[in-house]
């Protein structure tokens, strides 16, 4: 845990003391994201380990230091405007934390989520990702496709990018075939060798469209897009793949049925989904037992040097596969179907609902 009552509110490095305090311990402690608050008690601390949200309590802000302003310049964001959301990024400490930044105006001040890159993941392949031999073989097989589109969905929080970013490492290491990576993000969440990245920036009109329109006249090879946000970047998506790119990008999405019902409302034609979408894998994260006391300690009998008692350490993938587009998933895809119908026809085309991934 992480306290701050020995520090001085009244002093000028308050802000900086508490933030470094804060992000010192939640690399400590595993954390994967921290949740700030400003309240009319104080301002608020949270942070999320092995999926739980764990309270930290409430301190006082500085007098003349604003913990949320500190935290707004380390991401380098327009630290006097209080009235927008706004994102950025961090990288702290000799790059031995880089996390992703996101504001948000609230009642008594504003919002701050930091989600933190997990820094064992930076060199993660798809072999190292968890999933099962079939799923591995999917991915990989569609990555060696010229084209296509590759989407990664499920729920915030779910490592997403993860596995978008383990894609592109695999990519780079086909040294005998080359291609050009760019990558369009909103923020970059880690910096990738041989990959040129680029991120958006609303504030001075540098919005998705413009930036996607500008990767295309930039002979890409492969292409990735952060994440699919409205029906122009998906057309821009599939029309990129249809016209020769490989196209890795996210969704939000709770299943796959979800996902593709999804697309259907940002008008992508259900020709350019039997033609264009090579794989679509939505993902979860769940606490993962164990495996030093196997999920059998308890605070009360046993504190395991891992888990401390929680019979819970890490989390381990969740996922489903959406199948071949074909037969029946077909023909539910071609009519318009909800996601009900859809997730019934995926199923009925061998699809494992939200299968344990790992082996």
């Amino acid at each position: 845990m992480v306290h701050f009552n020995d520090l001085d509110p009244q002093h000028d490095q308050y802000a900086t003391q508490v933030v470094e305090r804060l992000l010192q311990a939640a690399l400590s402690e595993g954390a994967s994201d921290i949740h700030i608050e400003k309240t009319g008690a104080g301002v608020q601390l949270r942070w999320r380990i092995h999926g739980n949200l764990v309270d930290l309590g409430t301190c006082r802000d500085g007098k003349t230091t604003n913990i949320l302003g500190r935290i707004k310049a380390l991401a380098r964001m327009v630290t006097y405007r209080h009235d927008v959301p706004q994102e950025g990024r961090i990288v702290w400490a000799d790059r031995s934390l880089e996390a992703r930044v996101g504001t948000l105006p609230t009642l008594h001040g504003e919002r701050a989520v930091i989600r933190l890159v997990n820094q064992r993941a930076h060199a993660w392949l798809p072999e190292q990702l968890g999933l099962s031999p079939a799923i591995l073989s999917r991915l990989q097989a569609a990555l060696e496709a010229p084209s296509g589109v590759i989407l990664i969905t499920g729920p915030a929080g779910a490592g997403k990018t993860t596995t978008a970013y383990a894609c592109l490492r695999y990519l780079l290491g086909r040294t005998e075939f080359p291609r050009s990576l760019v990558a369009l993000e909103d923020p970059i969440e880690a910096e990738l060798a041989g990959v040129s990245q680029s991120q958006i920036n609303p504030a001075i009109g540098y919005t998705w469209s413009d930036g996607l329109k500008a990767l295309l006249r930039q002979d890409p090879e492969v292409m990735l897009v952060g994440e699919i946000r409205d029906a122009e970047t998906a057309a821009i998506v599939f029309q990129a793949a249809m016209t020769g790119q490989l196209v890795i990008s996210t969704m939000h999405a709770r299943t796959v049925s979800d996902a593709l019902r999804r697309l259907l409302d940002m008008h992508v034609p259900v020709h350019h989904l039997r033609s264009a979408l090579d794989f679509l894998l939505c993902q979860r994260l769940a606490p993962a037992r164990c495996r030093t006391c196997q999920g059998q300690a308890t605070e009360q009998v046993s504190q395991c040097p891992d888990c401390g008692g929680k019979g819970f350490c890490g989390r381990t993938p969740q996922a489903e596969l959406l199948p071949v587009i074909e037969g029946e998933l077909a023909e539910a895809i071609q009519a318009g179907a909800g996601s009900i119908e859809l997730q019934r026809a995926a199923q009925s085309q061998g699809m494992q609902p939200l299968a344990i991934l790992c082996t």
